[in-house]
């Protein structure tokens, strides 16, 4: 795994709820409180995470990793 990705994956796992349960609002909030996101982008983010899921990212991340394509068109 690619070493940033590790620390991002260890730092999001601190936003787990005392109980384990995912609750996408409260990730969203901390994404932005603690996290420097926008609310816009934070809710981009979380969207993703909840349609595609970590299969789908994780070789959507593969790819941009492979080919060096670090900001996306997007502009986030």
């Amino acid at each position: 795994m690619d070493p940033d990705l590790k620390i991002l994956v260890s730092e999001y796992q601190n936003l787990k709820t005392a109980d384990s349960q995912v609750n996408w609002e409260h990730i969203e909030a901390e994404l932005i409180d603690d996290h420097e996101w926008s609310s816009e982008h934070a809710l981009t983010i979380v969207r993703l995470a909840r349609d595609y899921g970590g299969f789908v990212l994780r070789n959507a991340a593969a790819l941009a990793i492979a080919f060096e394509h670090e900001d996306g068109e997007l502009g986030i």
